[in-house]
């Protein structure tokens, strides 16, 4: 997928494709996937066609890819679909595979051929974050979040809060070996159909909830869950996917900035 912009053009925020090799901002190199000054878009403004030049502090800024490597995030939720990372989205019911990443970045999920350990596979997936950074406290429970705006705003790439306080890293693997070694993960038991524990989902929640019984935390349910942290990141990629198709279409997508 392509890099997105955002810059301000004609009292407009105008969302574009990042083009590396055109005309820059004499006072920024080029941009990456960050969220500070990116590359300056090519061409001339699509509302009053002048040719688009700017200074330090109008500089076109990255808009955050709710995407990442899962294999680069320690110690987090993951998930990742078969059909790529454009059928994660509410307007999507394609199947979404779920999987909990050890401190090394391989990737544990329950399928039908019982639990796999991937070291592979999750490049493209939404993450969410599970452990607290040692300097913040942790959070026992998590909020279900209001209703989206219907509106293509920019998206965010804020996680949902931690639900595990940081001193479990210690023993997050041994921790996820054991539990995915456990005689209710096998392929006889597997069932995406069934009752909530026998599938990828229900082994993800599982994990988090055991972990979170031996910190003497309040277990989670599977609504509050997914209300609070999994609809929340799905309606981010929505958010950013139906952006990046606007774009794709028309080559840009205007917000007014009044």
């Amino acid at each position: 997928m392509e890099n997105i912009v955002r810059f301000e053009h004609c009292g407009e925020l105008i969302y574009t494709f990042t083009h590396r090799e055109d005309t820059r901002s004499s006072a920024e190199e080029p941009g990456g996937t960050g969220s500070g000054p990116a590359g300056v878009p090519s061409g001339r403004c699509p509302l009053c066609g002048d040719r688009l030049s700017f200074r330090l502090l109008d500089a076109p800024v990255a808009v955050p890819c709710p995407f990442s490597n899962g294999h680069e995030t320690p110690c987090a939720f993951l998930l990742s679909s078969r059909s790529g990372p454009t059928s994660i989205s509410e307007q999507n019911d394609s199947e979404l595979h779920v999987g909990i990443s050890n401190s090394e970045g391989v990737v544990f999920s329950y399928t039908e051929s019982g639990v796999q350990r991937q070291q592979q596979s999750w490049e493209k997936s939404l993450t969410i974050p599970l452990i607290t950074p040692s300097n913040h406290p942790s959070v026992p429970l998590i909020t279900p979040s209001n209703h989206p705006s219907p509106v293509v705003v920019t998206p965010s790439n804020h996680p949902s809060p931690p639900l595990l306080p940081g001193s479990v890293v210690r023993s997050w693997d041994r921790r996820l070996e054991t539990f995915s070694s456990q005689d209710r993960w096998t392929t006889d038991r597997f069932s995406e159909e069934g009752e909530f524990g026998s599938c990828c989902y229900g082994f993800a929640l599982s994990f988090i909830n055991e972990v979170r019984r031996s910190e003497v935390m309040e277990v989670i349910s599977q609504n509050t869950f997914t209300l609070g942290c999994v609809l929340p990141t799905i309606q981010r990629s929505s958010k950013y996917l139906s952006l990046y198709d606007h774009i794709r279409h028309h080559g840009y997508y205007l917000s007014t900035t009044a």
